[in-house]
């Protein structure tokens, strides 16, 4: 199974306050836009092409804002609440959300190994990955395909010294996931992680799903990579364990 090198996304503390600042910036300016346009969407005079017109702003709008919203976390949170999380408790808490992302027949399998270490993570950044692998995955998935998803130790962990003034590891823990679709060819695979790059026909697409993916795992201290296994792919997270193993 070949393994390809970890994503890195490179951040300062410049483009932290960047994106954070232009961030509110923009929002502020959305909000007078969601407010004007409501008080003009509710005039019952408006003849139909004004109507859809002002529709269609309010549409960008929002679209707008939710881009926005996606893009911040590509910074680094001040007030981020770091605690031990139990990794298939987690899974349990996630598994309705991640169902609902599931349609045209897809099927949720989600497998935990027994007596795996409890992690060290910033629960909502973790989260936010599992959903958007996940979600990326039962997009990718064919009408009644399975989307797997799998979390166990990882054998073959990757050499690291930690981060500064942190001990080492003991141990990593992979989460796995993995679609039966038709698997991504060579050229989509180096553009994957690229923001906006999108293979998806909605019109609606941002295109950042896996880019924003790449950047939390490596604020959380892991790595995100690709494995190719009889012609499909899977993601796989790694995570550090800062405890040993039950």
């Amino acid at each position: 199974m070949e393994w390809l090198s970890p994503m890195h996304i490179q951040q300062s503390e410049f483009h932290e306050e960047l994106v954070k600042g232009l961030a509110h910036k923009m929002n502020n300016i959305l909000s007078l836009f969601h407010g004007y346009l409501g008080m003009l969407l509710d005039n019952k005079t408006l003849d139909e092409d004004t109507l859809a017109g002002l529709t269609q702003i309010r549409d960008g709008a929002t679209a707008a804002s939710e881009l926005i919203d996606r893009t911040k976390v590509f910074a680094k949170s001040t007030s981020a609440v770091w605690r031990e999380i139990d990794l298939e408790q987690l899974m349990r808490c996630l598994t309705p959300t991640m169902e609902s992302f599931a349609e045209r027949g897809v099927r949720l399998e989600i497998n935990c190994d027994e007596n795996l270490p409890r992690i060290w993570m910033e629960v909502s950044k973790l989260r936010t990955v599992i959903y958007e692998i996940v979600c990326n995955a039962c997009e990718a998935s064919p009408d009644g395909g399975v989307v797997t998803i799998s979390a166990r130790l990882e054998e073959n962990p990757p050499s690291t010294n930690g981060e500064a003034g942190e001990p080492e590891p003991v141990s990593w823990v992979t989460i796995t996931v993995s679609d039966s679709g038709e698997g991504i060819s060579p050229e989509i695979e180096k553009k994957l992680f690229q923001p906006f790059f999108s293979t998806k026909r909605r019109q609606n697409a941002l295109g950042l799903g896996l880019s924003v993916a790449a950047g939390l795992v490596q604020q959380l201290g892991g790595a995100i990579r690709i494995s190719r296994n009889a012609g499909l792919t899977a993601f796989r997270v790694l995570l550090p364990a800062r405890t040993a193993v039950a």
